[in-house]
């Protein structure tokens, strides 16, 4: 049973308006339609506590509309309300569960958990007020390496705050931008992350930097991937019958499965498994593919990095069989992963690809065709298609908030104040909101500066021009 309430409605939404219909037959999480009912409003004289007309039968409420999730219409709606989500989406939130629970069992989260001293740089102190996203504390979020992330992850919180037709509930949190979260394996601070490992409960997991957009890669826009994919991708059973990758050697936790992907695919005839020199512009502009270059090959590679890999949710975007090793860095959508059953979504390998060539004769066998368009089809219709719509995004941020305040233990300050100059060379005492309201912080990039402010130097790499 989920953890978080439903706000407001659950009375009548438990009671009476969640209905399930049509539940087609198929495969896959998102071969299920979902509807719920939703409340109109009273008829115009009953609001004003007017009188109802008659004619030849009783006014009451209108009828209730049924709410079905169509990804053609509602995917790129960031405004769904909570009982929307909860239809659409419903297997979406089991990472939210999962943090909510852990914290009702240790104890709820605490006011002192938000310090940002523990990391380095990379985190960002930020806080939620009527339905309006504040900037306490961006700590080391400047270099070309956490900037992108920060501001492309604020940016998303932000729009799924901003779209919210309900009020959502008064938080104080951090989240980080790096791969890992941690500072050390042995710590295990409270936070929001992109990804953890099994044994680090205390991270609450967000949506990544490029669910927004990765444009030093390439991904200028999620939303715009997704619309170029539906546009022209071609049919699974007409791309090229290989398997594709691109990536670099040297990186953390995954340089075993990279390595393993390189020894077994080479000098294969359905391979295109190459390596990445990042630091080598002729390597780079000779083997880096775009990612709709990658959804024109039946199958795709799937390997962690430093930590976990930013490309997963691109690669489940392609009309493709996506091939994965074991996978140690959790996500919050890889729980919706299936590898095998009616609802396989993509192909499980060893951690070392020592199976790959023996899966692929398999795969690219006539008899396997049908097979393996079936899992092509259920992934497409459960993250494409649902799970990793834009729409789904905005509703796992939602959640993540409701959730975060259902366990945290203390109000969030609202105002605070501070000493500034009276204008007759003395100071006073100012009283503002705490923190600065993202509006500014997107525009200036800081928390505090000086009137009139001088402009924000951006660094730009013209070499390449």
């Amino acid at each position: 049973m989920r953890t978080i309430a439903l706000y407001g409605t659950v009375a009548a939404f438990t009671t009476a308006a969640l209905v399930f219909f049509g539940i087609h037959s198929g495969h896959g999480l998102a071969t299920q339609t979902y509807e719920c009912f939703h409340q109109d409003r009273p008829h115009h004289a009953a609001q004003h506590g007017g009188p109802s007309v008659s004619h030849g039968q009783s006014y009451g409420p209108p009828p209730r509309l049924p709410f079905a999730f169509d990804h053609n219409r509602d995917g790129r709606n960031y405004g769904l309300t909570e009982e929307q989500c909860t239809v659409a989406f419903p297997e979406l939130y089991k990472e939210v569960d999962r943090a909510v629970e852990h914290r009702q069992k240790v104890g709820k989260v605490t006011q002192e958990e938000l310090d940002v001293g523990w990391r380095g740089d990379g985190i960002v102190r930020a806080r939620i007020h009527d339905n309006q996203l504040y900037v306490i504390d961006a700590h080391g979020v400047w270099d070309p390496n956490h900037r992108p992330r920060s501001v492309a992850t604020l940016h998303a919180l932000d729009r799924a705050i901003s779209a919210s037709q309900e009020l959502l509930p008064d938080i104080e949190f951090t989240l980080t931008d790096h791969d890992s979260a941690l500072d050390s394996p042995t710590n295990n601070h409270t936070t929001w992350s992109y990804s953890r490992l099994a044994h680090q409960e205390s991270l609450w997991l967000m949506p990544d930097f490029g669910f927004w957009g990765w444009p030093n890669v390439g991904l200028r826009s999620y939303t715009e991937l997704q619309a170029l994919l539906e546009a022209d991708e071609e049919d699974f059973l007409d791309k090229l019958p290989k398997l594709v990758w691109r990536g670099a050697l040297a990186v953390g936790s995954g340089h075993d499965a990279r390595v393993g992907l390189i020894k077994h695919s080479k000098g294969q005839i359905w391979s295109d498994v190459q390596t990445l020199d990042w630091s080598n512009k002729t390597d780079i502009h000779s083997k880096l593919l775009t990612m709709e270059d990658h959804c024109r090959y039946m199958f795709t590679a799937q390997t962690e990095g430093n930590t976990y890999s930013g490309r997963l949710k691109y690669l489940l975007n392609c009309n493709s069989i996506l091939m994965s090793h074991r996978l140690d860095w959790i996500e919050h959508f890889h729980h919706l992963l299936r590898p095998t059953g009616p609802d396989q979504n993509y192909v499980k390998l060893k951690r070392d690809f020592s199976d790959l060539p023996k899966t692929m004769k398999s795969l690219l066998s006539p008899s396997k065709l049908e097979a393996a368009q079936r899992i092509v089809d259920n992934a497409r219709e459960t993250f494409r298609e649902r799970y990793l719509t834009p729409a789904a995004t905005a509703c796992y941020w939602r959640a993540l908030i409701r959730g975060w305040a259902s366990v945290q233990d203390f109000v969030p300050e609202i105002w605070e104040f501070k000493e500034v100059e009276d204008g007759v060379g003395g100071k006073k005492m100012r009283k503002g909101l705490r923190g600065v309201p993202f509006e500014s912080y997107a525009i200036m990039e800081q928390v505090e500066w000086q009137l009139p402010a001088k402009p924000r130097k951006v660094c730009i790499d013209h070499s390449g021009d």
